[in-house]
């Protein structure tokens, strides 16, 4: 072999060390850098779940102190918004207003713990009754009612009739005009239609109390309002003179929340008691979901 092949050799053999090398050197590297990187990724898992735990702890920590711990201002008394509702919706306040009967009430229920909102005259519109608020034990409706030829309880609302107004109400005879007495002017009335499509839950947990004729006289209005989710129905089974319901009306609710009767057991002290209408010979009637 020729002197030169030989360094010919030898050189190529250390360019095939220095690669080799080099080669072993990278794949090193990938090493070291691949373990520093799970090191680094284990550290921040680490600190995530540490920091986590002391982030879970505080807020227990400061939940439960708070949460046990009344505000130095706070009274004996309980929360205003944690008080049972009622609400007194009287339609006739405009043509017919007893204000002894509104004081007497709102005291009584207050007296037995209640919150009592009070809605009068014109503020007594569909659009009111469509949005009336949930929540309730209580609804007393101070409202005209009366059945229709085809024998439907309609509730009246203080509102004016027009014919150009809720046409889509009118139209599939949910409302319609009603008239008081002859000579009074037409308002609008929602029947149990009304109840169904537009009070979906208006009534849930309450006890609805219907001051006006006939209140019940139709069973369809009545099965709605507890299908809607009343505990109970009390009204009256013919006619009514307004002197005679709000005198009734007044010892029934004393009667329920001050001697804490039942509702049948209420109804029946407050007939015996209050005894018939004087004219019409109706009585209260009570019905339960």
């Amino acid at each position: 072999m020729k002197p030169g092949k030989c360094c010919e050799c030898y050189v190529s053999f250390l360019k095939q060390v220095m690669a080799r090398n080099k080669h072993e050197g990278i794949k090193h590297e990938i090493r070291d850098y691949r373990k520093k990187r799970m090191r680094i990724i284990s550290a921040t898992v680490t600190f995530i779940i540490v920091f986590s735990l002391i982030a879970t702890l505080s807020y227990c920590i400061v939940i439960y102190y708070y949460g046990n711990s009344k505000p130095t201002n706070e009274t004996n008394g309980p929360s205003e918004n944690k008080l049972p509702r009622a609400a007194l919706i009287d339609a006739l306040y405009s043509n017919y207003p007893n204000e002894e009967f509104t004081k007497s009430l709102n005291k009584t229920l207050q007296d037995s713990g209640f919150k009592v909102d009070i809605y009068q005259g014109a503020q007594v519109t569909v659009d009111f009754l469509k949005n009336l608020k949930s929540g309730y034990k209580l609804i007393i409706l101070r409202m005209h009612s009366a059945l229709s030829t085809n024998n439907e309880l309609y509730f009246f609302t203080a509102e004016p009739y027009s014919v150009g107004k809720y046409t889509q109400e009118q139209y599939f005879q949910l409302v319609k005009e009603a008239y008081a007495r002859e000579d009074s002017p037409p308002v609008f009335a929602v029947n149990w239609g009304f109840i169904k499509s537009c009070m979906t839950e208006k009534f849930n947990g309450t006890l609805v109390i219907a001051m006006g004729c006939e209140g019940a006289c139709d069973p369809y209005a009545i099965k709605e309002i507890l299908d809607q989710g009343a505990t109970g129905y009390v009204s009256w089974t013919g006619p009514v003179s307004l002197f005679h319901s709000d005198k009734t009306t007044l010892f029934l609710v004393r009667t329920l929340y001050l001697e804490k009767l039942l509702i049948a057991e209420a109804v029946e002290k407050t007939n015996d008691q209050i005894g018939e209408d004087p004219d019409f010979y109706s009585i209260l009637e009570c019905y339960l979901s």
